[in-house]
C-alpha cells in the first residue's frame, strides 16, 4: 500500500502558482498548482495573447511580464513569436507569381461570353469548350447548352446582316470556297477588308450569284471595279446585274499555274537526270562484267531525254519570270511594250507547247484572257497621263519613274537610276514618283483580299462537318467586326472592317451581342 505525505512549499515567490508539493515513497515528485491568475480559469482571449505579445516586444523582460501577467513563460514566449512572424510577413515582398491581379466574377452572362469566345476567337469545338470549363472553372456544361448559346448569338448576328450601307465600296474582290463539296460565295471590299455577303449554296450558276448580288444592291453595292477569278457564273452575274463595274481577272491564279508549271518542268528534269545516273551506274557495273553495249542505247537515249528536260525546264521558267515580273507586275512597262512582250511570250510558249500537254493548256489560257490580264496597265496608263499633264511631262516620263518603284530604294540600282531621272525632271521627280506610288497602290490586280478572307474564314470550317447559314453569318459578323491584329496601312490599325467601312466607331462585338464585358476595377 502506498502512502503520500502533503507538505507546504516553503518558500513562494519563484513559484506563485504552485500551492503544494506531493512526495510518493517512490521518489516520484508531484506537483499540484493552483493558479491565483484570473486569465489561468480558462483559455487566454485573443486580445490577452495580443497584449501580452507587444508587451514583450516592448519590454523585453520574459520573467516581468510573465510575472505581471501570471502566465508561464512558455506562454509569453510563444506570443512573442507570434508577434514577431506577424511584423516580418507584413513587411515581407511578396511573390509576384502568387500576387492576386485581380478578382474575376464568374456569372452566367460571363461562362455565355465564355463559351462564345472560345467558339469564335480560339475556333474550339463544343467537347473542347466543355473541357476548359471543367478544368478552369470546375464548372459542367452540356453540349446542348453550348448549342444553345451559340445559337442565340446566330440570331443575334442576323440582325446586322443588312445594317451597313455599301454605297462606300468602289473596289471589290469575289470568290468562290469550298467545303465538303458545296461553294461558299463571298464578296469582300478591298479597301477596308469588309466581307459583304457570305453565303453558302448548293451551286455556284449564274442565278445563284444574281441573287446575291440583287440584295447587296438593295444596300447600295454598286462598285467600280470587281476583281475575281474565271469563274463563269460569277462573271456573267455580274456583266447582268452590275454592267457598269469594270471586271478584272485576277492575276494570283494565273501566277500561281505558271509557277505549278515551272516547278513540274523543274521535278520532270531532276527525275530524268536521276535515271540517266543510274544508267550510268548500272553501265559501270557491265562494264566490270565486259558487257558494257548492253546498255549504251538506253544510256544515249537518257542523256537526250535529259538534255531536252533541262532546255524545255530553262525555256519556261524565263518565260514565266518575263511574265511574272515585266508584264503582269504594275510597275513596269508602258501598256504598247506588254503586250509586244505578251505576244512574244506566248509564241515562245506555243513553240514547245506540243512537247507537253501542260503547256498547250497554259497557252491556250494566256491567249484568252490576255486582254483582261493586260487591264490594270490600261487603267495605270490613264492615271499616268493625268499625272503628265499636271507636271507638264510625258506620259513615258511617267512610266519610267513607275519602273524605277520597282526596285528596292536601299539597292545602288534604285540610287542609279534615280539620280538620271532625277537630272531630267528636276524637283518634279519626287512629287511624280509620290503620286505614281499612290496610283500604284489604288489600282488592285488581284484578288489577294478575297483570297485572305478565305484564309481566315477557313478554320472555321470542319470538312468532318456541315456548317450552316447561321452560323456561317455569325462568323462574318465576328470577322467585320474583331479589330485588325496587325495591318502595314495606318488606317487600319486598332480598327475593325466595319469601322474602316463607316469611319465611325462601334462597341466591342461582344457588347453588341448584348453583352457586358467585364473590366478590372481601376
Amino acid at each position: 500500500m502506498n502512502t503520500f505525505v502533503s507538505l507546504p512549499f516553503p518558500n513562494k515567490t519563484h513559484f506563485a502558482q504552485v500551492d503544494c508539493i506531493i512526495l510518493a515513497p517512490q521518489s516520484r515528485l508531484f506537483i499540484a498548482y493552483q493558479s491565483k491568475s484570473p486569465y489561468m480559469q480558462t483559455r487566454l482571449s485573443p486580445e490577452c495573447k495580443k497584449f501580452i505579445g507587444l508587451q514583450v516586444i516592448t519590454a523585453g523582460n520574459i520573467a516581468k511580464v510573465s510575472q505581471q501577467n501570471q502566465v508561464c513563460r512558455n506562454t509569453v514566449y510563444t506570443q512573442k513569436l507570434r508577434v514577431q512572424a506577424a511584423v516580418n510577413n507584413a513587411f515581407l515582398e511578396p511573390n509576384p507569381e502568387e500576387q492576386i491581379l485581380f478578382h474575376l466574377p464568374v456569372t452566367k452572362p460571363f461562362l455565355r461570353q465564355v463559351v462564345l469566345g472560345m467558339s469564335l476567337i480560339c475556333k474550339a469545338s463544343y467537347r473542347n469548350i466543355q473541357t476548359l470549363l471543367n478544368d478552369v472553372f470546375d464548372t459542367q456544361m452540356s453540349l446542348g447548352t453550348i448549342f444553345n448559346i451559340n445559337d442565340a448569338a446566330c440570331h443575334k448576328a442576323a440582325k446586322y446582316k443588312a445594317s451597313y450601307c455599301l454605297a462606300s465600296v468602289k473596289q471589290s474582290a469575289s470568290d468562290e470556297i469550298y467545303h465538303r463539296n458545296k461553294p461558299h460565295l463571298a464578296v469582300v471590299d478591298v479597301t477596308s477588308r469588309y466581307c459583304a455577303s457570305l453565303a453558302r449554296e448548293d451551286g455556284r450558276d449564274a442565278e445563284t450569284w444574281s441573287i446575291h448580288l440583287l440584295d447587296l444592291i438593295e444596300q447600295g453595292f454598286d462598285p467600280d471595279v470587281n476583281i475575281s477569278d474565271y469563274g463563269s457564273g460569277m462573271v456573267c452575274a455580274f456583266k447582268e446585274v452590275l454592267p457598269d463595274t469594270e471586271h478584272r481577272f485576277d492575276h494570283f491564279h494565273l501566277i500561281k499555274v505558271c509557277k505549278e508549271l515551272v516547278r513540274y518542268l523543274k521535278n520532270r528534269k531532276k527525275s530524268a537526270l536521276t535515271h540517266q545516273n543510274k544508267l550510268l551506274q548500272g553501265m559501270e557495273r557491265a562494264k566490270q562484267k565486259r558487257k558494257g553495249h548492253t546498255l549504251s542505247v538506253k544510256l544515249a537515249h537518257a542523256s537526250k531525254a535529259t538534255a531536252r528536260a533541262e532546255d524545255l525546264y530553262r525555256h519556261v521558267s524565263t518565260l514565266s519570270s518575263w511574265l511574272q515580273y515585266d508584264i503582269l507586275q504594275l510597275p513596269g512597262h508602258n501598256p504598247i511594250d506588254r503586250e509586244m512582250l505578251f505576244d512574244f511570250v506566248m509564241e515562245e510558249l506555243s513553240t514547245v507547247a506540243d512537247s507537253l500537254p501542260r503547256i498547250a493548256a497554259f497557252v491556250a489560257s494566256l491567249k484568252h484572257q490576255k486582254e483582261n490580264l493586260l487591264a490594270a496597265s490600261h487603267v495605270l496608263n490613264q492615271e499616268f497621263q493625268q499625272i503628265a499633264a499636271r507636271y507638264r511631262v510625258t506620259a513615258q516620263d511617267v512610266w519610267d519613274v513607275c519602273y524605277v518603284t520597282r526596285y528596292d530604294n536601299q539597292t545602288p540600282k534604285y540610287h542609279n537610276k534615280v539620280d538620271a531621272l532625277a537630272s531630267q525632271l528636276g524637283s518634279r521627280f519626287e512629287e511624280i514618283e509620290e503620286e505614281v506610288l499612290s496610283a500604284i497602290a489604288a489600282t488592285p490586280r488581284c484578288s489577294s483580299i478575297v483570297e485572305n478572307f478565305n484564309s481566315r474564314l477557313r478554320p472555321y470550317l470542319d470538312p468532318r462537318k456541315q456548317i450552316t447559314s447561321k452560323r456561317l453569318e455569325l462568323v462574318r459578323f465576328y470577322l467585320n467586326h474583331q479589330v485588325f491584329l496587325r495591318s502595314e496601312h495606318s488606317y487600319m490599325q486598332g480598327k475593325t472592317p466595319a469601322e474602316v467601312l463607316t469611319g465611325t466607331p462601334h462597341p466591342n462585338w461582344l457588347e453588341m451581342m448584348g453583352f457586358k464585358r467585364f473590366k478590372r476595377a481601376a
